[in-house]
């Protein structure tokens, strides 16, 4: 009972602090300032698995790494920065706390009680090749493989809640996609097995997709910090994690805090 209690409570908090922007009280006075990144690093992963590709010429570099690549090639940074900002300021503003977007991460103010702040200094797209193998035995003991490639993409970021300070700790998350294979074996005969084999290719629209999807969870688990840091402050104590929905600027559950904290933002 006295859990429950405890529990009910760091929820009233947490809602308070929702309500009041709802409402306009006067006492919301909390402002979030937010620096987003301005260039995109390019990283193809596909070429660490290329045996002596560090010791070839760079011409010959350059053509292995065009080879293995279809996604990055293709991606318009701007764009890609866009997806990631507009989802992430988006998904932010469905608190109604003000935003503040701050150019020059230098000139974030120093956070307080009432100023919170959400520095992003680094944005990756990453893409490789997975080399993989379906197989299966048949009941004489014959063995029958395919080889494929699938391709993967990433989004990768870094944060900090630190204002201008560059020592504050570092906060990473990642958001990724793949493609998929679909076969099925339909007939063995001399020997020989036939299959019918189809793929979910990705493209450079799954790339901007991923950096949307990115942008808005990091702008979820950032409120869901800011709530639980708002109950600890306001009542001495928190042992709830609380689970924000944007759609509903609403709480849709909890959980122990320590047992929640693990889905959110990894420390680095």
């Amino acid at each position: 009972m006295l859990l429950l209690v405890g529990c009910n409570s760091d929820l009233h908090y947490a809602n308070s602090f929702i309500r009041k922007f709802e409402q306009q009280r006067p006492s919301a006075v909390e402002r979030i300032y937010v620096s987003l990144p301005t260039a995109l690093i390019h990283t193809n992963s596909t070429v660490e698995g290329i045996r002596w590709f560090e010791y070839m010429p760079s011409g010959w570099q350059d053509s292995v790494v065009a080879a293995n690549t279809a996604i990055l090639n293709e991606i318009d940074d701007s764009i890609f920065l866009a997806q990631f900002g507009q989802a992430l300021l988006f998904t932010l503003s469905r608190l109604q706390v003000p935003i503040v977007v701050v150019d020059d991460a230098a000139q974030l103010p120093v956070p307080s009680d009432s100023v919170f702040t959400l520095c992003v200094p680094q944005l990756e797209a990453e893409e490789w090749l997975q080399p993989t193998r379906s197989d299966f035995h048949t009941r004489q003991g014959d063995y029958y493989y395919y080889d494929y490639e699938l391709r993967h993409f990433a989004a990768h970021v870094w944060l900090r809640f630190g204002g201008a300070d560059t020592l504050a700790p570092l906060y990473y998350r990642q958001a990724a996609t793949e493609e998929h294979f679909h076969g099925a074996v339909t007939q063995i005969r001399d020997g020989r097995a036939r299959m019918r084999t189809s793929f979910e290719r990705i493209g450079v629209g799954d790339a901007y997709r991923t950096a949307r999807r990115l942008g808005a969870e990091c702008a979820t688990l950032y409120v869901e910090r800011l709530l639980t840091e708002y109950v600890c402050r306001t009542k001495g104590t928190n042992a709830s994690y609380f689970y924000y929905n944007p759609s509903y600027n609403t709480i849709d559950r909890t959980l122990p805090y320590d047992e929640g904290i693990k889905e959110g933002f990894e420390r680095l």
